[in-house]
């Protein structure tokens, strides 16, 4: 009796340890994180940016129109709706409504599975589904979205609100020293760095899909912009020898 009496706390202990062990710890199925996953896609393949275009310059395409993007001191074709796009057309005040609405569908549903599943890596896929729909949605099959930028801050604003100020504090500053607008392509690349120093997997995990999936939707705009560049540098240093042959001799 007296073995079985103190048995009995020992499981009861043990069964409440198993209950007290930190949300870190707990681990989602695979079939949770795919669902995840796939509920983020959908939220993400709602263009805000195409029905606010819709809306205000019917028989506009945003996603053929030319636009020009300074950080670059470039013009581009976007492939898809973006806010650069809307702005670009509409004016600032509409792009930042694209910018918060982009947001907000990445926001609202990786909250959601945070709330449900804190600690489990669910947030973290949802976050990642959306910043997929949002480049390649599922309305859209066969064309592109956006590039995923304005996603990758709603997500970040609730899997980790202080790197999303940290990161874009340096980068704003690294600007501001070195007059170099186009570093801020770098931000994205400054999150996975953020996650590695935190120590957090999860977390780490989602900065390397999305940034993979935001390189893989800029490539077309990336080699078309880096193609000019070059071309434009071989120009210019070509110029001087160009003067120097055809200069008289004095």
């Amino acid at each position: 009796m007296s073995r079985q009496a103190s048995a009995e706390p020992t499981s009861g202990s043990a069964t409440k340890a198993r209950r007290r062990r930190p949300p870190s710890s707990r681990r989602a199925r695979p079939v949770d994180l795919a669902t995840g996953l796939a509920l983020g896609y959908v939220a993400g393949s709602v263009s805000f940016s195409s029905l606010i275009g819709r809306w205000r310059a019917p028989g506009v395409d945003f996603s053929e129109a030319e636009v020009y993007v300074e950080q670059t001191g470039r013009s581009i074709t976007p492939g898809g709706a973006t806010p650069t796009s809307v702005g670009a057309h509409l004016g600032g005040q509409w792009a930042g409504l694209a910018i918060a609405l982009e947001a907000a569908k990445a926001a609202a549903p990786t909250g959601a599975a945070r709330r449900r599943a804190s600690g489990t890596g669910v947030g973290e896929a949802v976050a990642a589904g959306a910043v997929l729909g949002h480049a390649y949605p599922l309305w859209q099959i066969g064309r592109r979205g956006g590039y995923g930028a304005s996603p990758i801050i709603g997500g970040m604003l609730v899997l980790d609100p202080l790197g999303l100020l940290a990161t874009n504090a340096v980068l704003m500053a690294v600007i501001g020293i070195t007059g170099e607008r186009r570093l801020v392509l770098a931000w994205p690349l400054s999150l996975s760095v953020w996650a590695a120093a935190r120590g957090r997997p999860e977390l780490l995990w989602y900065t390397a899909a999305v940034n993979a999936i935001l390189w893989s939707r800029l490539g077309p705009e990336l080699r078309s912009t880096m193609s000019g560049l070059l071309s434009e540098d071989c120009r210019d240093h070509s110029l001087p020898g160009r003067a120097a042959a055809g200069a008289p001799e004095r």
